[in-house]
């Protein structure tokens, strides 16, 4: 894998490699970073949402729309799934808040 930029993780402002090849919740995997996830990265739960702060990521696969469309309150405008979202070259994430709830326990948000 050759990088493509950088990715830098506020708020600690930690910098590394990035890898079109690798979502965030792989990056940070590759860092020993702990990023909360709680459905094994299947998108099905939301817990790993990041606030896009700049740079350019993947489209958004099905599995991540239609969970944005099921819980459209949830959702930031700059919120992606760590576990879709792929850098396509120098990008800046921001953590969200701890304890960032289980969408598969709640109801629809419409």
């Amino acid at each position: 894998m050759k990088p493509v930029g950088s990715l830098t993780w506020l708020p600690d402002g930690v910098v590394m490699d990035a890898y079109e090849e690798l979502n965030l919740l792989a990056h940070a995997a590759m860092h020993e970073r702990k990023h909360r996830q709680a459905c094994g990265g299947q998108a099905e739960c939301g817990t790993c949402r990041v606030e896009i702060v700049s740079g350019a990521f993947s489209e958004r696969p099905p599995d991540e729309r239609e969970l944005l469309l099921a819980h459209p309150k949830v959702f930031g405008r700059h919120q992606r799934l760590a576990c879709r979202a792929r850098p396509l070259g120098d990008v800046v994430v921001r953590l969200p808040p701890k304890g960032l709830r289980d969408l598969r326990l709640s109801r629809r948000s419409h």
